[in-house]
């Protein structure tokens, strides 16, 4: 159904196909023509698979085993939350970050900082069925950075999606792709300052469900500013080349552009 739906939005929708095209065409320059086209009707279609996916994986009578397939890396994702110094987890727009709650659900103390959208209705929403994990929710603000500090503090860990696009002055630019990309800096800024443990995340769909993936960081991320923003947009990236088609390419990742360039999309 997803992608049949995926297939009127590629035909109703110029807007995001435009959008999907152009970050495809920039970002793998070197595809042929159909192969870009090709990549973006599979991204759209994931895209909409994640959405019909919400119902049920917000389900809490659920049982994960008949989601997950494969789990890589939790034992030393287990082992760094048993040193006591909090943990930072990077989950990027990759395949379906909904099915990471799943398994992070089990570990006490788990926390992951959201984006509420514009309209307070969807939110509610959201807060209330994500809720069902019985995760702390934190808003993405002022406040929600504090509350992250103290978290971490308190031995607990943190999942914040690392290539949201940040308000203006919120993020610097760093190579993705190759191309400037304006990138958040409050991932980098709380894994320098704290030397918490860091982790990439991301959950990819196979034929019969999803397979998760805990990487463990380098230590690059808790250097200077300037170096770890780099860093986590390259592992990011070498994330999102294992499964291209499973990214958010449907995304406006490149809207803001260094002064006197001309606009992305």
């Amino acid at each position: 159904m997803a992608r049949f739906l995926g297939k009127i939005t590629w035909k109703l929708s110029k807007k995001t196909k435009h959008v999907t095209l152009t970050n495809i065409e920039r970002c793998y320059p070197d595809l042929s023509e159909a192969q870009k086209i090709s990549l973006a009707k599979k991204s759209m279609n994931a895209a909409v698979m994640n959405m019909m996916e919400l119902g049920k994986l917000w389900d809490k009578k659920l049982e994960v085993n008949n989601v997950v397939q494969n789990i890589y890396g939790l034992e030393k994702l287990t082992n760094a939350l048993a040193q006591g110094k909090g943990l930072l987890l990077a989950a990027p727009h990759m395949g379906n970050w909904e099915v990471l709650n799943l398994i992070l659900a089990r570990f006490d103390k788990f926390a992951f900082l959201y984006k509420p959208p514009g309209d307070k209705y969807i939110e509610k929403i959201l807060v209330d069925f994500r809720g069902k994990s019985k995760a702390l929710q934190i808003e993405a603000n002022l406040k929600g950075v504090r509350k992250i500090m103290i978290h971490l503090k308190d031995k607990g860990f943190v999942a914040i999606l690392p290539d949201q696009r940040p308000k203006g002055g919120q993020g610097v630019f760093a190579p993705f792709y190759g191309i400037p990309t304006y990138t958040m800096t409050l991932f980098s800024k709380l894994a320098v300052k704290t030397k918490v443990p860091v982790f990439f995340a991301y959950a990819l769909r196979t034929k019969n469900g999803f397979d998760v993936f805990f990487e463990e960081s380098g230590e690059e991320i808790h250097s200077n500013l300037e170096d770890s923003v780099a860093y986590m947009n390259s592992k990011i990236q070498s994330i999102v080349d294992k499964a291209p088609e499973q990214y958010q390419w449907t995304y406006k990742r490149f809207s803001i552009q260094p002064e006197g360039e001309p606009p992305f999309y």
